[in-house]
């Protein structure tokens, strides 16, 4: 009961929408765990459309996605690993992309995976409630997000957010 209501006063919060800078919100991620990368030995590639246009949207929840998918990167590639960030325009959308070539998601986990309390963490170092948190953070900006993963080759996460769309807060 705490956790579901904890997951509601997420979805509920009020959202600060403005026009949102998804390649800067990289940039930022990026600075934040630049130590991490350098103790983990994990290169990091980006590959940021230049013309990307903006989101409307909540920044700092966009932020707090992409670092929850970059921590989760870090932690699947514990010594060594290449960590890949991808913005793209598709259409009237903006993708991005947060894939590693870590240790991968039990094929019979992916489908619960955005279920509170799922986790491929060993017991103590999760609890289960990022993905979660994130799914509803792109399902309150009329986005969807996506995972393909195999065991021992890595892991993808694509997002898709509607491009300079007026974003209307889900209840």
């Amino acid at each position: 009961e705490i956790v579901r209501s904890l997951l509601m006063f997420a979805r509920a919060a009020p959202m600060n929408v403005t026009d949102v800078d998804v390649n800067k919100i990289v940039h930022q991620c990026v600075k934040l765990v630049e130590h991490k990368l350098e103790l983990a030995n994990i290169v990091c590639e980006q590959s940021l459309a230049p013309d990307l246009p903006p989101v409307r949207g909540d920044g700092a929840q966009i932020e707090q996605l992409l670092l929850a998918l970059v921590m989760n990167a870090i932690d699947a590639m514990p010594r060594e690993g290449v960590l890949r960030l991808t913005t793209a325009a598709h259409r009237s959308d903006v993708v991005m992309t947060v894939e590693d070539n870590g240790s991968g998601i039990d094929p019979a986990l992916l489908p619960r995976l955005f279920e509170p309390f799922t986790t491929t963490k060993e017991e103590g170092k999760g609890v289960g409630l990022g993905l979660a948190i994130s799914q509803g953070i792109v399902e309150r900006h009329n986005g969807t997000i996506a995972v393909a993963s195999e065991v021992g080759r890595g892991t993808k996460f694509t997002i898709t957010l509607p491009a300079e769309v007026l974003v209307e807060a889900k209840t």
